[in-house]
């Protein structure tokens, strides 16, 4: 069975960050094939608010993320994760034993468009099944690889 590239931080029908990579983005004429990023959809529903935006972030971003929010299973400092034109940009902290504190900021243009600043908590028992996301992200889109052609 392949592994899953949703990335879902929270509670998947309450509060959450759902990050589903689509596809590699469309390079540039001079970009080099390990820069190219991954066009994600985001979804994100804080308090009385939800929205969707596109973002490219790139895989070394989303190794990062993964080795960051690893270490936060068993040990304190802070996981982020920013998208390459920062349409989102996205850290969890540890609050106490039990939970993590999930916040950010969701821009749908930017520079001239509307952004969301969010924040909410998880339980710390949810990384796991994070980490493996990040994984299957990761399997699927690997870093050194070339974006699809066509």
């Amino acid at each position: 069975m392949a592994a899953s590239t949703e990335i879902v931080i929270g509670d998947a029908d309450g509060q959450h960050v759902v990050i589903r990579p689509l596809s590699r983005s469309a390079r540039g004429l001079f970009d080099e094939a390990d820069v190219a990023g991954i066009d994600c959809e985001v979804e994100i529903a804080a308090g009385g608010f939800t929205g969707r935006l596109h973002a490219d972030i790139r895989p070394e971003d989303f190794q990062g993320f993964l080795e960051q929010i690893d270490a936060l299973g068993a040990a304190e400092g802070a996981a982020g994760l920013s998208a390459t034109g920062g349409e989102l940009v996205l850290l969890v902290t540890p609050v106490d034993e039990p939970r993590l504190h999930v916040s950010g900021q969701a821009f749908d243009r930017m520079e001239d468009g509307n952004f969301l600043q969010f924040g909410f908590h998880v339980e710390r028992e949810s990384v796991p099944a994070i980490v493996g996301a990040l994984h299957g992200v990761l399997q699927a889109f690997p870093i050194s690889a070339a974006p699809d052609a066509g």
